[in-house]
């Protein structure tokens, strides 16, 4: 099966970009308890009482930073069996220029497949931190994080 994926041009640097994906997680998509600053970081990242723990598995400056999820308690009302569907799935996100100014993000969740409980609601959840907040907080400077 084919695991989630999404892609987003975003304008501002790759600097800028990558500098939100590793240092400002939590100014696009919720709170977390340090920056995914280096290859080998364990950092969480939490809505409420919702977690991911992940750890930094590749980190290529301005390039490429993956993470992998090494601890979970996802919580969403009314989805069951979904605690620990995140264990052991994998996030990329490459960077590529697109001209002087502007980036091209190329997401993949590899393990975020269609069979998942959460698959709707996750997938819908990226399309909305990647496509809009994200995007919305290396152009403007105000992401619309979960809190």
């Amino acid at each position: 099966m084919n695991s989630y994926s999404q892609s987003v041009k975003i304008t501002g640097t790759k600097e800028e970009v990558f500098d939100a994906l590793t240092l400002n997680i939590d100014k696009w998509w919720g709170v977390v308890d340090q920056p995914a600053s280096e290859l080998g970081t364990i950092f969480k990242v939490s809505f409420g009482e919702a977690f991911w723990v992940f750890k930094v598995i590749d980190f290529k400056k301005n390039n490429l930073a993956s993470w992998e999820c090494v601890e979970s308690n996802q919580v969403h009302a009314g989805l069951k069996g979904i605690k620990e569907e995140w264990l052991g799935t994998k996030l990329f996100w490459n960077l590529q220029s697109e001209g002087d100014k502007s980036v091209k993000v190329n997401f993949t969740h590899e393990g975020l497949v269609p069979n998942f409980n959460c698959y709707d609601v996750c997938s819908k959840a990226w399309d909305y931190f990647i496509t809009d907040s994200l995007k919305a907080f290396v152009e403007n400077g105000i992401g619309k994080p979960e809190k």
